[in-house]
């Protein structure tokens, strides 16, 4: 097998000349360039990439852990791949079906240096275990955490919940149900905060029926099926994923509702799913958020201080929710 020596030997050229060939770094005059890489032909020497890995002390590649496909995946996964390329880093998906074993397995690789950092959309171990792999490598989540040591790409959940509802009241609509994500979530516990400030201010009280939670991005079906079987039903719904509106409006439709006359719904999220059925959004900048993520751990790793983007939350108005006729 060849070596870099060999090339060098070959193309008549220096050991350095060769290595800032491969790497792709440094000055190489184009005559000295094209010798390199005839020479590379010739002997089929192949640059080891784990020898350089080793050399450097770092592999270029970046974990990024999810427990199984949810609908704002592909937005982040699309934003934080597309940033990872220009930046030479690769991305390995560890995709976990929320075992805490597998998580732990993914941690595993960061602690044994076989990836550089790690990414974690949502997680099933809790903090104090993932915290405890922060010494062996930078780690950045999207669920809301406030800690020293892991960088939260997160959006305050509480603004944009509550610029939605009043969004929804001053579109006439005052019997606002609610779906929300995991109780214990952070995000969900600034959503209820927001309701919590919004009956204050409209002298409004929602009835416990008009709650609804589902932590699987999965259960819209079965909220349409709870909704259809209330006897007083919200006029409005606020659901947290715009997959579980969607869910829920297509299970609506086939008990024979019709959106928005039935019954105004509004998301969050602004994913392509939204789009594609006319959907009233929040957009709560995915795209940004994978990118901040990206570059706090590239930073991190560098020793860089490149700038993040300033998040925004936008209302995304479609055909959903409509001015209530009374």
């Amino acid at each position: 097998m060849s070596t870099i020596i060999d090339v060098a030997k070959k193309a008549k050229v220096s050991k350095s000349t060769v290595s800032r060939v491969v790497s792709g770094k440094g000055y190489v005059s184009e005559a000295s360039r094209k010798k390199v890489l005839c020479a590379m032909e010739e002997l089929a020497y192949v640059p080891n990439s784990i020898a350089r890995n080793l050399q450097s002390g770092e592999t270029k590649t970046i974990g990024f852990i999810v427990p199984h496909f949810i609908d704002p995946l592909s937005i982040f996964l699309e934003s934080f791949l597309s940033i990872a390329r220009q930046y030479d880093y690769y991305v390995t998906i560890f995709f976990t079906d929320s075992d805490k074993q597998k998580e732990i397995e993914a941690f595993n690789q960061l602690k044994y240096k076989q990836i550089d950092a790690l990414f974690i959309l949502t997680r099933a171990n809790d903090w104090d275990v993932i915290t405890s792999y922060a010494k062996y490598g930078p780690i950045a989540t999207w669920q809301r955490i406030d800690s020293p040591v892991i960088y939260s790409a997160y959006v305050d959940h509480y603004q944009g919940y509550f610029d939605s509802l009043t969004y929804l009241h001053k579109r006439g609509y005052h019997k606002i149900g609610h779906v929300l994500g995991n109780a214990k979530n952070l995000n969900t516990k600034a959503r209820m905060r927001a309701i919590k400030d919004f009956e204050a201010r409209y002298q409004l009280k929602v009835p416990e029926t008009f709650y609804f939670y589902d932590s699987l991005y999965s259960n819209g079906r079965a909220i349409a099926q709870k909704w259809h079987q209330l006897s007083e039903k919200p006029e409005a719904m606020a659901i947290y994923s715009d997959a579980v509106a969607a869910q829920f409006i297509s299970e609506l439709e086939n008990l024979g509702y019709h959106i928005p006359q039935d019954v105004a719904v509004i998301g969050f999220d602004n994913s392509e799913i939204s789009e594609l059925i006319h959907l009233t959004t929040v957009d709560y900048s995915l795209r940004y958020q994978a990118e901040n993520a990206f570059i706090y751990l590239y930073n991190q790793l560098n020793q860089l201080n490149l700038p993040m983007h300033q998040l925004s939350i936008e209302l995304i108005e479609r055909q959903t929710v409509p001015i209530r006729q009374h």
